[in-house]
């Protein structure tokens, strides 16, 4: 509570709270990341005044998002494929819809899928329900790890129980142990294994499948702005260095680098002829480092990290370096850090911090760009 007189103003960020999510998911149980229809069921509206002659009609035959692109293809006759540019195409997964459009007691044509999310695993099969979740996990809980084997299936018929309600496990243990089965043969169909149960670790690679083993990031300015954080370099949970060379007068102020804004993130900036680097964490901590006055003319400036693991379990942390001319001016412990996204919408950005600001020490307006000659900024991996 003690944000909230600021509830709703420029300073926070208003987010759905997973109480709200499960009470919004009404009758159905849980949540996103969940397998369970909480996590799953969506409505789906389809329109097409010339080809169908039933109006404002429900539909429940079972279908899963996969058949929808196999319903446009189908309505729009378009033919699927099966090598577009000389390239062997994936087969299509879903099935069209369009049966149903104009037949409200006609049987599904889907009925059988699988699920897996973030180790949560469920099998629909011919109105039965078959799901788990991993570890008894809830999406707050991330950093929790549990061997698949001990996961706790339920089991729901759906034609009966649509809200899965009723955990029938226990009276039908056959069927329960049929459906688990089926799930493990679609698994392996699907290439859903090998399962991986760490989802801090899960997420902390995402940024590696895109830049495989490039180390050095160079951005020009002006351009290089409002870059998707996940399109920015992979800096987080290891050790790197931020750098570039300024012609300084003692008159320059504004942001040479920032990525995030208030809800996280970092930042280098300079102010009152100082030179800042700010690493924004969480709920108002600050890790900050600070250089003396800065000399006229060509300046030479480097940030430098050293990943040395965080104090939490999990979590990246480390020490902080500043240094001016080659020379350290300060350093910084960093205990604990972000392990992936700072924010969902912020930016990269060299010259200007165009979100919210990652720091506290400029909440001006205009987004504090650079006032001097900046060239380039480059940010080097050096693990």
């Amino acid at each position: 509570m003690s944000h909230y007189d600021d509830w709703g103003g420029p300073n926070t960020y208003p987010h759905f709270h997973a109480g709200w999510a499960m009470a919004g998911n009404t009758p159905f149980k849980y949540f996103k990341q969940q397998v369970h229809n909480g996590g799953i069921a969506d409505a789906l509206v389809i329109s097409w005044p010339k080809g169908i002659k039933s109006k404002g009609e429900v539909r429940n035959q079972y279908h899963h998002i996969t058949d929808v692109g196999a319903t446009i293809l189908d309505v729009t006759g378009t033919p699927f494929y099966d090598e577009l540019d000389g390239h062997k195409q994936m087969s299509l997964d879903g099935v069209s819809m369009r049966y149903s459009f104009d037949k409200n007691d006609a049987p599904t044509n889907h009925p059988e899928q699988y699920y897996e999310l973030f180790g949560n695993r469920a099998l629909y099969k011919d109105g039965w329900k078959a799901v788990t979740i991993h570890a008894n996990r809830m999406p707050w809980n991330v950093n929790v790890t549990a061997p698949f084997e001990t996961d706790i299936w339920e089991l729901y018929h759906i034609d009966r129980d649509f809200s899965e309600s009723h955990n029938v496990a226990d009276q039908y243990p056959e069927k329960l142990e049929e459906l688990k089965a089926r799930w493990d043969e679609l698994a392996w169909h699907n290439n859903v294994y090998p399962l991986f149960d760490d989802m801090l670790m899960r997420i902390a690679k995402q940024q590696d499948r895109l830049f495989g083993d490039r180390k050095v990031f160079t951005y020009y300015s002006p351009g290089a702005v409002r870059i998707a954080e996940k399109a920015s370099p992979p800096v987080k949970g290891r050790s790197h260095t931020i750098e570039t060379t300024l012609n300084l007068t003692g008159k320059e102020e504004g942001v040479i680098v920032a990525c995030g804004g208030f809800t996280g993130g970092y930042t280098l900036f300079i102010k009152n002829n100082k030179l800042y680097y700010d690493y924004n964490y969480y709920h108002g901590l600050y890790y900050r480092l600070e250089s003396p006055q800065l000399p006229k003319g060509n300046v030479d400036i480097k940030f430098n990290f050293i990943e040395t693991g965080g104090k939490t379990k999990g979590l990246p942390g480390g020490k902080g370096e500043l240094y001016i001319n080659g020379s350290k001016v300060d350093e910084v412990l960093m205990p604990d850090m972000h392990v992936s996204t700072f924010s969902l919408s912020e930016t990269f950005d060299v010259g200007i911090d165009a979100g919210t600001p990652v720091s506290n020490k400029y909440r001006i307006t205009n987004h504090y760009p650079y006032t001097g000659e900046l060239d380039k900024v480059v940010v080097t991996l050096t693990e």
